[in-house]
């Protein structure tokens, strides 16, 4: 797995699996464990079920995001203030050298496919998508992206603009300019 990182309220560890195609979300389980009279520092006391990774994690869901040539951008992740949903992004691998489009940049990578995936965290429900075509969006470390508030705005590099959408509580994106 490629651990990623915690929400922001710390209920949920983001994972994506060695292929990059599945979202992996664990819960934080409480080990609860007690000792009377024993020397806490003795390791050998602590239980074996605490030594391990799914003493302290439960797994929620894995969710398929990616399929055929995309991959999940595992340096990409932003959630909303609520931390109710989660924004993941798929996308193809850039191509250095792509034909022109009429009213895109010469000279930019361009990736085939870009996807933005609006998943409530709970229980992995893809709520919303959009995509984008034929553009080139900076995902690592959330450069081309901004969110305030509930609204995210999205620097497409390729064609020179700027798309600001607003995530309404239902669970949906919505264009708000271009």
């Amino acid at each position: 797995y490629h651990f990623r990182k915690f929400s922001n309220d710390g209920q949920f560890l983001i994972c994506f699996s060695r292929n990059c195609q599945n979202l992996i979300v664990y819960r934080h389980s409480c080990l609860s464990y007690c000792s009377k009279g024993i020397d806490c520092d003795n390791q050998d006391e602590f239980p074996i079920k605490g030594q391990k990774f799914e003493g302290h994690f439960s797994q929620l869901y894995s969710l398929n995001l990616a399929c055929g040539s995309e991959l999940i951008c595992k340096d990409f992740f932003l959630v909303t203030d609520c931390n109710y949903y989660g924004i993941f992004a798929t996308a193809t691998t850039p191509d250095s050298d792509p034909p022109a489009r009429r009213g895109a940049i010469p000279n930019i990578p361009s990736m085939e496919k870009i996807t933005f995936y609006l998943v409530r965290l709970a229980d992995g429900t893809i709520m919303d998508e959009r995509k984008f075509h034929n553009d080139f969006i900076h995902l690592a470390h959330n450069a081309g992206i901004f969110m305030y508030d509930d609204f995210v705005s999205i620097l497409s590099v390729r064609h020179q603009s700027i798309h600001i959408l607003q995530i309404r509580k239902a669970g949906m994106f919505v264009d708000v300019q271009t």
